[in-house]
């Protein structure tokens, strides 16, 4: 099973990929860049027929790190959960949605990818949320359209004001939680 992330806004909300810091170039040039290591897949296939065709180019992991925000959903009911009609889902892209001191100490490239997914999700709520408005979180395990008829985790339930909120080294978006984010 997967834990799935959901957004819930009264309007309407830009979808795609945000935060990721590519570099499109044709394939040939990216391998002149950054050559195949010998025994790779790329340097035992015959890859030249591929030569011309666009492909993004990541200086780091981190550089690809960001968000997915695809939706809105339709034909499930959400209202159990959400106040606003528009549900999106979101997908950390690289990276997760929990970051902690430990993890930073035991897995620091893990921590900084999460860091980074979490940053971007909050800069995307910043940059969609207008002074007064809101947008609703909400996270729960993938059972087909049952999955947001089970209740949230009420003491989990969160508040955030994005005008005073900062990050910090702690943050983990759990399972059944449901977060309001105001601006």
């Amino acid at each position: 099973m997967t834990l799935f992330y959901y957004i819930a806004s009264d309007k309407k909300l830009p979808t795609g990929s945000f935060g990721k810091k590519k570099t499109i170039m044709k394939l040939k040039d990216a391998l002149e860049l950054h050559p195949p290591q010998a025994n790779s897949l790329p340097a035992t296939i015959e890859l030249t027929h591929l030569y011309e065709q666009n492909t993004e180019v990541y200086e780091t992991e981190e550089d690809a790190a960001g968000l997915y925000i695809s939706g809105p959903l339709t034909n499930q009911d959400t209202s159990r959960h959400f106040r606003h009609p528009f549900v999106y889902q979101v997908d950390h892209d690289g990276g997760s949605f929990s970051i902690s001191k430990r993890n930073q100490e035991i897995r620091p490239q893990s921590y900084l990818l999460g860091k980074k997914c979490l940053t971007e999700l909050f800069t995307y709520l910043n940059r969609i949320l207008e002074s007064g408005e809101d947008a609703e979180l909400f996270a729960c395990w993938a059972h087909g359209i049952e999955r947001f008829e089970e209740p949230r985790n009420s003491k989990l339930d969160l508040v955030l004001d994005l005008n005073i909120f900062e990050l910090g080294d702690e943050f983990e978006w759990q399972e059944r939680q449901y977060i309001v984010v105001k601006k």
